[in-house]
């Protein structure tokens, strides 16, 4: 971190909450989401250090642009799920000292306790009684 964007941050850390906000409006050309002033100044001093380093390290860079394009919608998800586990594929999810077994079936379904399910997260749902990611769940995405 240079010397400049070191006093950036740290005049960014001076700063007060409609400072920030104000700060943050010009910074990006639109009106600020309604979140903490706090973060807005994080995003203020993450862009500095990104800037002071020359950009973002083009794997990251590369990384974040394919997370954008494979959640553009949740079917796109399911569908790059359904995908990468194949038909026939069985999970397995150890929960509540029960071994739970689902199987992908065809057209985007699957097949848990003897019946169909359009997601993986409806039938993480069914075994925990909590909302979760069902493919983090099931452990097919970190």
């Amino acid at each position: 971190m240079t010397l400049e964007s070191d006093n950036a941050i740290k005049a960014i850390a001076g700063m007060s909450a409609p400072q920030i906000i104000l700060e943050w409006e010009r910074v990006h050309g639109i009106p600020p989401p309604a979140i903490a002033p706090s973060l807005l100044a994080r995003d203020l001093a993450h862009r500095e250090q990104v800037e002071a380093a020359d950009g973002i390290d083009k794997r990251l860079e590369r990384r974040i642009r394919d997370l954008v394009v494979s959640t553009d919608s949740d079917s796109a998800v399911q569908a790059s799920h359904r995908k990468a586990l194949g038909h026939g594929t069985q999970l397995l999810r150890e929960w509540g000292g029960q071994t739970h077994r689902v199987t992908v079936e065809a057209e985007g379904r699957y097949t848990y306790a003897g019946e169909t399910w359009r997601s993986l997260s409806a039938i993480a749902y069914a075994i925990t009684g909590a909302r979760w990611s069902g493919p983090r769940f099931f452990g097919t995405r970190a």
